[in-house]
């Protein structure tokens, strides 16, 4: 078989025959070339062998040098992260003490303004002037706008004022000063503060005596009575040194501002002002007409109705006048109503019964004679002690409108008349209303006794007189309008 042979092949055998030529010749060069650069390469690395070799140990001398530097590196950072550690724990405690330091100054800058206030508060009428520019300054830092150490140093201040009063207390401490006497006017002198307890003693004078211990503005003079007035006046003018002696109250002056104020009958009566002296004496005549009155009705005793019986037995025998004997020795009305009725029971029953009804007409006039008074004073006394407490309270409202409300004595005249009156009103009306409910009772009593026994003396009249001289009367013993008239009006 013929294998075709192409022309356009040619060219391209050719060149594949020229390169195949060429590369035979590169390859022995490249491969020289390679064997140069094999041996090269095999000296450079037995140079750098050698090299290696001759740096190999002081590098692993530096090596191990270095990994102990490392490790007391990492020791120390070790060290240094736990130092760090207590650090940041001891600053969290610092903080949270810190913080404790500042509630602890705020607790102490609350007690400190509490204590000042709580001082001042307790401080003697008469220090209020020594101490009231050192108190003020306190205050002033204490409230103001003052950095925390000069407030800190401002309540050191108030403590040690505190201390050093304490110890004036407890020893005594005598100074200058001013006071207001019982008048009101002020008084130049001394003043002795022992503990609770402050005396006075005037200056030029013989007034001393005890500080009322009130807050008002101006320090206030007890007078004290003798001999413990002379025992202050003494115990100021002793020479230091001398034994002294002062009288002590352990009620603080209660017991003698209890006892000053305790006053008699008439004092309480004049504090009442001008309408007490009406009152007083309107109770004063109730009281002295209650007791003539009483001592009138007590005297009068009703007769049993056995004495009557007597008197109309004697009539009946005829014995008029053993039966006018009997009705005098009779007391009070009973005796003029019974001895009227005797003497004129010859003129017929119903004669008598109009006199006796007349006579009885007289006593109730009599018995009731001066009640009238004791009802109206009864009636007219509260309203007297009310008219009393009007001019007290308006005399209270006038010294409210000219000198305030801030000293309460100058308003405890007015307010004192106000229930001073009111209570002598109401003292006299009620006993007076009392008396003559009292008297009333009794005086209706009487006139209901004599109206019943003049009732039983009529019943039981005798229908003619055996000593009647006259000619018979008529008989009037049914008369139904007899015992009618025997009523009071």
């Amino acid at each position: 078989m013929k294998i075709p042979v192409f022309p356009s092949n040619l060219p391209i055998c050719f060149s594949i025959f020229f390169t195949f030529s060429l590369w035979g010749d590169d390859f022995e060069n490249a491969n020289e070339q390679l064997l140069l650069k094999n041996k090269k390469s095999l000296e450079e690395l037995s140079s750098t062998r050698r090299k290696i070799q001759e740096e190999k140990i002081p590098l692993a001398t530096q090596l191990s040098a270095l990994e102990r530097t490392l490790a007391d590196k990492r020791r120390s950072l070790d060290r240094l992260q736990r130092l760090r550690d207590n650090k940041s724990v001891n600053l969290t405690a610092l903080k949270s003490e810190v913080q404790g330091r500042k509630n602890e100054v705020q607790f102490l800058s609350t007690l400190g303004s509490d204590y000042l206030a709580n001082f001042e508060a307790r401080l003697h009428v008469v220090e209020i002037d020594r101490n009231q520019e050192e108190l003020s300054n306190l205050k002033q830092t204490l409230d103001g706008t003052s950095s925390e150490k000069e407030k800190m140093i401002a309540r050191m201040k108030l403590l040690k004022l505190s201390v050093s009063r304490i110890k004036e207390l407890l020893g005594g401490t005598q100074f200058e000063g001013t006071a207001l006497d019982g008048n009101g006017k002020v008084q130049q002198g001394s003043f002795m503060l022992s503990g609770p307890l402050a005396y006075f003693s005037q200056k030029s004078g013989d007034l001393a005596g005890l500080i009322e211990s009130g807050r008002d503005l101006k320090p206030r003079i007890f007078e004290l009575p003798e001999p413990q007035s002379s025992t202050v006046r003494t115990f100021f003018s002793s020479k230091p040194g001398t034994v002294k002696t002062l009288p002590v109250d352990s009620t603080l002056g209660d017991a003698l501002k209890i006892a000053a104020a305790d006053e008699t009958t008439w004092e309480h009566i004049k504090k009442g002002g001008t309408w007490a002296y009406p009152i007083v004496l309107a109770a004063g005549l109730s009281f002295i007409i209650a007791l003539l009155k009483w001592s009138r009705l007590g005297g009068i005793k009703v007769p049993p109705i056995s004495v009557v019986n007597g008197i109309l037995t004697k009539m009946e025998s005829g014995d008029l006048e053993a039966a006018l004997k009997q009705a005098s020795s009779l007391k009070g009305p009973f005796q003029s109503m019974f001895a009227v009725a005797v003497k004129r029971s010859g003129e017929g029953k119903k004669l008598v019964d109009e006199i006796m009804y007349e006579e009885l007409l007289d006593a109730q006039i009599k018995l009731d004679s001066y009640l009238p008074i004791i009802q109206v004073i009864a009636a007219t006394a509260p309203l007297m002690g009310l008219l009393g407490t009007v001019t007290g309270m308006i005399k209270t409202f006038k010294q409210i409108t000219l000198f305030g409300t801030g000293d309460a004595k100058s308003l405890s005249e007015g307010i004192s008349e106000a229930l001073i009156t009111t209570e002598l009103g109401l003292v006299a009306a009620i006993p007076s209303l009392i008396l003559y409910a009292v008297l009333s009772r009794k005086s209706k009593a009487i006139l209901s006794e004599m109206e019943r026994l003049s009732s039983h003396f009529l019943n039981e009249f005798p229908k003619k007189s055996k000593l009647d001289s006259g000619p018979p009367k008529p008989d009037d013993s049914n008369d139904s309008s007899s015992e009618a008239s025997l009523q009071p009006a």
